[in-house]
Parts: structure tokens; sequence; C-alpha cells
């Protein structure tokens, strides 16, 4: 088993960022994640549940060991996070 390390974002606002950097809006709102609508959502609708369960991951850093990886193909190679951000916002139709 190996582990792709991949980016390292810590504690989040990097990727929005990034968003504001490749969309050319620099002045892009950053808005918390609305916990409280999930939690009164969780007893109705249970993709709302599974987020309550996964919160644990919000709250922790977790991060993949990629040593074993890395000692067989050497340097991890990474797709610069903006290049990464831009092509996922792409995929979902975001205008250029």
């Amino acid at each position: 088993m190996f582990h792709f390390g991949g980016h390292w974002i810590e504690p989040g606002v990097e990727i929005a960022a990034a968003v504001r950097r490749v969309t050319g809006k620099p002045d892009l709102a950053i808005r918390r994640f609305p916990w409280f609508d999930v939690y009164l959502a969780a007893p109705f609708v249970p993709l709302m549940r599974e987020l309550v369960e996964m919160r644990y991951l919000w709250q922790v850093p977790l991060r993949l060991d990629n040593t074993k990886l890395v000692a067989l193909i050497g340097k991890e190679p990474h797709t610069p996070l903006d290049d990464a951000v831009a092509a996922t916002l792409r995929s979902m139709g975001a205008p250029d």
C-alpha cells in the first residue's frame, strides 16, 4: 500500500486563496462552513448525518505518510495547486 502525500493544506484557506487567484477575483468571499445548518438538517437528510459523523476530519489534521512511495519512486510529483484548482473548476463547468 502506497500513500500519496499530496499538498499539505492547513488550515484550509489556501484552497480559497487559490480559487481567488485562478478566477481573478481577489475579493471573493471566504465563509465558514455552516456546521449549525448541517446539525439542524442531520435528522432529516442522510448526507448531513454523514457529514456530522466525518466532522472530526475538519478538526484534526490528517496527513498520509508517503515515505514508502518516495522510497520507491523518489520525489513525489505534484501538480501546482493553482493548476489543480483551475482544472477542477473547469471540469465543474466554471467559466474561465
